[in-house]
């Protein structure tokens, strides 16, 4: 249930929304690249992808915290209304990717979380120790058999980030559509100046 308003009073979102809409995708285009390094350019157990897999961990867990936080913050706050030359089909599709991406972006790092749980060595988070997954352990064991860690990380690597991409790719798509033929919405979650058919800010 909606306790707030993430609007402004011109109908953009509000600095944090728009802060941790933007630093979550920043990260994620990270975590696409640093995960792409990992596993397609470099050697395996090579002491470069030890580092990069210790640095996608951190940034991994940093985008399930904003996630949560995000999505926490959305529950509570109603989110701006889109313009009214939006059609319904479109108003359904637009909430209905919404709620895809965020169970996306939980899913991506949950699964990941549960990798490095079901390793059985030492979790770190920007150089602090993090717990194991609760209950991973209990189920699968620590550490793991390799085939349960080996489909977990096929999940995790080509399955979910391939989702996560072609979702990533309809919601661009779909804010640039609307941006050029006559419902702009970019606006709303950036600093772009307000379209001046809608009134000036």
């Amino acid at each position: 249930m909606t306790t707030g308003d993430t609007s402004s009073a011109n109908g953009r979102y509000d600095a944090a929304s728009i802060f941790l809409h933007w630093t979550i995708a920043l990260l994620i285009l990270v975590q696409v690249g640093l995960g792409w390094t990992m596993n397609e350019v470099l050697p395996d157990h090579s002491p470069a992808q030890a580092s990069i897999l210790v640095l996608h961990i951190s940034v991994g867990l940093t985008i399930l915290l904003l996630v949560l936080v995000r999505i926490g913050f959305r529950l509570t706050h109603r989110a701006p209304a889109l313009p009214p030359g939006i059609a319904p089909w479109e108003r359904l599709l637009a909430r209905a990717s919404h709620i895809v991406f965020y169970l996306l972006l939980l899913a991506m790092p949950l699964t990941g979380w549960a990798l490095v749980s079901l390793g059985g060595k030492p979790i770190r988070f920007w150089g602090l120790p993090w717990p194991a997954l609760p209950g991973v352990g209990l189920v699968f064991g620590s550490p793991a058999p390799r085939p349960v860690r080996h489909e977990l990380s096929h999940i995790h690597v080509y399955i979910l980030i391939w989702i996560v991409l072609i979702n990533l790719a309809l919601h661009v798509g779909g804010a640039l559509k609307h941006q050029f033929d006559g419902s702009p919405v970019l606006w709303k979650m950036t600093w772009l100046k307000r379209p001046a058919k809608l009134g000036a800010d």
